[in-house]
Order: structure tokens, then C-alpha cells, then sequence
């Protein structure tokens, strides 16, 4: 027991240094070295949410047996075991004391894990719409732009708004703003491709980055896009009597490096673009040109 003890305490240290991705991953390792455990889902689970750390699952396994280890009052990291033949399964239940035993100090370490991802993560994010926050930009637009210039690539920044949102808030209430908020943030999300950026920019403003489009005509078109999936997004505003909320956005585009080089001076322009897209009416897109810009009157 005393040389178990010094192998589960030994591999502790290895998790506490890991990232939580590579904890769980030494976690599988550790058991499947130790205790022939060849598939195993890692997860987290709360009265909300369950999200998966690892998972090997194939299909046609059986599942062995499933170790649940509280946190604290809300939050359990269950560890779920299967085997692909009755020789596995036994072996592993066969170890299922001694099992239990290393994730008793192990699941401590990956829910620590777990909490410092979460933590890093809404420092970074929108709590009320999920998505990318203003601190992600301004960590990351450095990255972004070095990427751009090593490809030889446009990146398109397009600023959205939605038509007429403080009237929402007037007629309903600041949690039907809410709705429309996430509403929104998800619409852009299923509008882009993987690589783009979808980020909170303001209060009630957006900014999607369009990374590697090919001329302002592609980034145009990517714009129309969101606009038009947004416009066919319901908001239910009364349960009882389904009543729902249907909104539009503008967009106002500017790319670099074509028209700017500096994140102050992009979001500069982009918010002039969708200054003009508003002055011309609601679901409207407009790419920012020195010469039209120079007629808009801001008063």
C-alpha cells in the first residue's frame, strides 16, 4: 500500500503541473498502465452543465462501472470505465478498489484544473452572450494581424448592431435584451467558418473578425449572410402567449491592411461603416471607403 500510496502522490504531481487537457490525459495513462482501464470518459457534471475532458468511446463497448467524486455542492467529476470483451471487464473490476482509491486524490486535481480553465475563460468571455470579450481582442489582434501579414491575407472586421435595440429595452425590459443578445451571438456563431471570431465588442455591438477573405466583395457577401440568418431568429418574449421578437442588424466593414494597419484605427473606421449602414436603413451592410466616408455627417 505504502508503494501505491508513492505512485498515486507521484502522479499527482505530474496532474498539478499539467494543463487540464494533459491531466486528464496522464489520469487514462496512469490507469490504463496501472490498471488495464483501455476506455474512459473524464467529465464534469452540475445541475447545468456536463462538459467532457476525455473520452475514448467507441462504439459496441460495455460500460464497467461509473466513479463519482463530489467537488463541492454543485459540481461532480465522474470517471465512466468500458471494455471491449468480458476478459477486460473482469480484469478492471477486478482493480475497481484500487481504482477508486488513486481518483479519489486525482479528481481533485483535474476539478482544480477544471475551475483555473473556467476562470481563464470568463476573463476572456461575455458572460451574458458566451462569446469572445474586448480583453480577448486586444490580447490576441496582435496574433491576428502578424498571421495576416506571414500569409499575405485580408482580414475583414465587420461592426454589427441591432436595429432599433434600445426600443426593445423601452417596450420590454432589459432580460428580453438579454435574449436578443444571446440570440444574436449564436446566429453569428453558426453564420461563420471555424477560424473566424465572433466578439462582444460594447453593450449591444459585435464585432466578427472574417480572417483570410479574399477581396471586399467576399467579406461583403459574409455580411449579408449575418444579416439575413439574424433576421429569421425568433426571441420568445412571452411564454405564455408565445409571443416572439424578430430583429435586424447593419454591419459596417472595414479590412486590413487596406484600410487601416492599427486595431484603433480599424475599429475607427468600422464604426463609421456602420454608422453609414444605419443612416441607410435597417439590415443594411456598408464597406468603408475614404471617399463616401467623407461626406457622412455624424450630427
Amino acid at each position: 500500500m505504502t508503494l501505491n500510496c508513492e505512485k498515486i502522490i507521484n502522479e499527482n504531481e505530474k496532474l498539478k503541473l499539467s494543463d487540464l487537457e494533459k491531466s486528464c490525459i496522464n489520469t487514462f495513462e496512469y490507469l490504463n498502465l496501472h490498471h488495464n482501464v483501455n476506455f474512459l470518459k473524464i467529465k464534469a457534471v452540475s445541475k447545468e452543465n456536463e462538459f467532457i475532458f476525455f473520452d475514448n468511446i467507441s462504439h459496441d463497448l460495455k460500460l464497467i462501472d461509473i466513479l463519482k467524486f463530489k467537488q463541492n455542492c454543485d459540481t461532480d467529476i465522474l470517471f465512466e470505465f468500458y471494455a471491449s470483451d468480458d476478459e477486460n471487464n473482469n480484469i478492471v473490476k477486478s482493480h475497481l478498489n484500487s481504482i477508486k482509491f488513486s481518483l479519489q486524490v486525482f479528481s481533485q486535481s483535474i476539478f482544480n484544473k477544471y475551475m483555473e480553465k473556467t476562470i481563464d475563460e470568463l476573463s476572456l468571455v461575455d458572460h451574458i452572450t458566451g462569446a469572445y470579450n474586448r480583453c480577448y481582442l486586444q490580447n490576441y489582434i496582435q496574433a491576428i494581424f502578424s498571421l495576416a501579414n506571414r500569409e499575405q491575407k485580408k482580414v475583414a472586421f465587420v461592426k454589427i448592431a441591432i436595429d432599433q435595440f434600445k426600443a426593445v429595452i423601452d417596450e420590454f425590459d432589459y432580460s428580453t435584451g438579454d435574449k436578443v443578445l444571446k440570440t444574436l451571438s449564436s446566429s453569428l456563431k453558426k453564420s461563420v467558418r471555424e477560424s473566424d471570431i465572433v466578439i462582444k465588442i460594447s453593450n449591444d455591438e459585435f464585432l466578427v473578425i472574417l480572417m483570410n477573405i479574399i477581396n471586399e466583395e467576399n467579406a461583403t457577401i459574409a455580411s449579408q449572410k449575418l444579416i439575413n440568418n439574424f433576421s429569421e431568429e425568433k426571441v420568445v418574449v412571452n411564454e405564455a402567449t408565445n409571443q416572439v421578437l424578430m430583429k435586424t442588424i447593419c454591419t459596417g466593414i472595414s479590412i486590413y491592411p487596406d484600410d487601416a494597419t492599427t486595431l484603433d484605427e480599424i475599429l475607427k473606421k468600422s464604426d463609421i461603416a456602420l454608422y453609414e449602414a444605419q443612416n441607410r436603413g435597417r439590415g443594411q451592410v456598408f464597406k468603408f471607403t475614404e471617399e463616401e466616408t467623407h461626406t457622412i455627417d455624424f450630427f
